[in-house]
Order: C-alpha cells, then structure tokens, then sequence
C-alpha cells in the first residue's frame, strides 16, 4: 500500500495523492521498517515497561501524523515531542494514546495544549506555577537532569519540586524522567552514576510516602545498552527509524531503514555547445557534455557543497553530481547517459535497477552521519508511505 503525504500543509486529502507528482521530488518512508524496529525492541522488554516512542524534529523528517498511526496500530503505549507542531499532527491523526510534551511550549501555548491532551514537562517550582496559572487542571511529568546539563531540575532540587508537586490537588503528576548525558565526554561508567542520582531522587520521594507511577530514563543508547535502567518506560527515538546509535548494543535488534529513498526529477537536459562559451572548470573536461538539472538543491536538504564522488541515479545508472549547488537545484553529468529524458526521475538516496546509494554513503558524501542525513529531511518534501500486507516480525 502506498499512500502519499504533505506534512505541515493545509493541503486536502484527495491533492495529497498527486503531490509527489506536482514537487517532482519526495521521500520514500518504509512504515513497515518502522514498525518491525518497535517489535524488535518490544520483544526485549519486559511486559510491564511502557514504550513511548519519541517522534521529535517531526518524526525525525519521517512526519509525525503517519508514524504516530502506524506505531499506535502496533500497541506503542505513548508518544513525546518538542514541537506542538508534532503533537498537532498527531492528534489529526486520530491517535489518542498519551502525549508528552518535552520543555519547548511556553504556558502562553494553554489552549492549545488542553484542546491536545497534552501532558507537559516541569523542571522547577517556578515553571510549575506558570502552568498552573494557564491550565487549571494540570498534568505533568517533572523532568530532572540527571548529568546532561539541559533542561530538568537537578538532584538537589528535584525532590523539592516532587514534593511540591505531589501536594496540589490542582496537578497529576504522572511520571518522573530524565535524558541521558550524550555530551561527548561521557564514559561508560557514566550510566551507573546517573542511575544513582535517579535512584537517590526516588529515594527522597519516598521519604514523603510517594513515588510517581512512571520512571523512565532511557532514550535509543540506554535501552539497547542498560537494560538495567527500564524502571516503568522508555522513550527511544533513533531506534524506530533504524538508527541503533551503538555498535553492538547488549540487546541484539535488527533493524531498518525507516528512510527508504529520497527521489527528484530531471527539470531540465542540453547538450552544452559553444554558443555558451567555455565549460566552467569546476565541471570537468567532458566533451560534449550533456547537462541535466535536478528539481532538488540545498534548501531542500541536500549539502550545499557538492562534494567530488557524489553521483545520483538515473536510468539505473550513476552519474555524478555537478557543483555547485544553488538553493532549489543542483546540476548532473549526463554524458555517460544520453538516453536520458526530461522528467525522468533521479534517485540520490535508495535504489534504482542494479544500483544503489547507501544511506552511509549518502551520509559521507553530506558531510554528516546517518542521524545527520535524517536531520536534513525537509518539511516541505512530500513523503510516499509505503506499507505491506506482510506478517508481523
């Protein structure tokens, strides 16, 4: 099945179908890769441990709206999101499950947040006031900073903010989390020290008789990696769309590319003559060579700099890239390919006949790594779903 969407756009229903056709460009987003990845880490929970799959940054570039259905079909117990944008093309879904929202909103956004459902993040006293004076029914998880130096009440505050919190009837505390340091500093070790400092705050929560009914510390690293760290939920991200950010996790999990193919089309082709004067050096010396101009360029995500040895597919057959690139096209070496036609579609990430681009070698030649190469995907390329009737794995 194959269905066609345009995130963030006012766009009705029946024009999605046709709006890859109208760009000349889109993204190729494998559900099914998607939710085989959620199985995966759901065979290696226990039972009783909630999933909340993280679709931050818009489902990483994958849309919101279409993993957040898909995944609520499979039994994810929870989503999060920074953007109430996010959380909007969620609930346009018809997906009900639990919503939070990760520290981005200010209480200035209320109306929104109480028409979503939302549940909100709290990392002080003084945020805790603010919501309470926008929402009067109040739901939130406190967030705390276990050693991540961002947003959340540190060790010798979070207890203070529990306790504060657990003592109005006014707001429901749900739950208690935190993220994991990623700082580039960080040893292995690293891990049991942060777990202490979670298990101290509890221990102080239950010096005044209470503990909130969902700890939860472990993002895409520490669930493949800390089993140990589980307590009540998860909320990996990266892991849903094929990005195991560890080598050799402890918890061994197949996974796929969520992103299955970035396409575009050839918007222009000439064979180059005289009448133009010379060939740019940055070209190359191609005798007669055929250009061809590709409907994509780096405001649409692709790197700014073409680096030498990028190449796109068209006609099942590489040809290289042309620098350098301008903000809505980039130029393609079309001599070794003369059979080929204006409108024909190029492929610069996935496959096409014999041939393929690999979502490294795409990463390599963006300057980035593969978490990078989802961060570019734009808002405004329309994505192709594609989903099977097969057996659930």
């Amino acid at each position: 099945m194959r269905t066609v969407a345009l995130p963030r756009s006012g766009v009705h229903a029946a024009d999605q179908a046709s709006a890859a056709m109208l760009r000349g460009s889109w993204y190729e987003i494998d559900l099914d890769a998607i939710c085989h990845n959620y199985r995966q880490l759901r065979r290696h929970l226990p039972c009783h441990v909630k999933v909340y799959a993280c679709l931050k940054r818009n489902a990483y570039g994958c849309g919101a709206g279409p993993v957040a259905s898909a995944l609520a079909k499979e039994g994810v117990d929870g989503f999060a999101v920074a953007s109430l944008l996010d959380a909007i093309a969620i609930r346009q879904q018809g997906v009900s499950q639990q919503l939070l929202l990760y520290p981005g909103a200010l209480p200035a956004a209320a109306p929104t947040i109480q028409s979503l459902d939302l549940t909100v993040s709290v990392s002080s006293i003084e945020e805790l006031e603010q919501w309470r004076a926008a929402i009067p029914r109040l739901r939130v998880f406190i967030k705390v900073d276990l050693g991540f130096f961002r947003a959340g009440a540190t060790p010798f505050d979070a207890g203070k903010l529990l306790a504060a919190a657990a003592g109005l009837a006014d707001v429901q505390v749900e739950g208690i989390y935190a993220h994991m340091s990623e700082l580039p500093t960080v040893q292995g070790s690293d891990a049991d020290e942060q777990l202490a400092r979670m298990q101290a705050i509890l221990r102080e929560a239950s010096g005044f008789g209470w503990r909130p009914a969902v700890v939860m510390m472990s993002s895409t690293e520490g669930v493949l990696n800390h089993p140990d760290l589980d307590f009540d939920a998860v909320d990996p991200g990266a892991l849903f769309f094929g990005l195991p950010e560890s080598d050799k996790p402890t918890r061994p999990v197949i996974l796929r590319p969520a992103l299955k193919s970035i396409c575009s089309s050839l918007v222009s082709v000439k064979r180059l003559d005289a009448s133009l004067g010379p060939v740019p050096a940055i070209f190359g010396k191609t005798p007669g060579m055929i250009l061809g101009v590709i409907g994509m360029g780096w405001g649409d995500g692709l790197p700014r700099e073409i680096p030498s040895g990028a190449v796109g597919l068209i006609r099942g057959q590489r040809a290289r890239l042309l620098p350098p690139a301008h903000l809505e096209h980039i130029r393609i070496d079309l001599t070794d390919v003369p059979e080929a036609r204006y409108g024909d579609q190029v492929v610069l990430l996935g496959r096409q006949g014999d041939q393929s681009i690999t979502h490294e070698e795409a990463a390599t030649c963006w300057g980035t790594d593969i978490v990078g190469l989802y961060a570019q995907l734009r808002d405004h390329i329309p994505r192709i779903y594609t989903q099977s009737k097969g057996k659930p794995q």
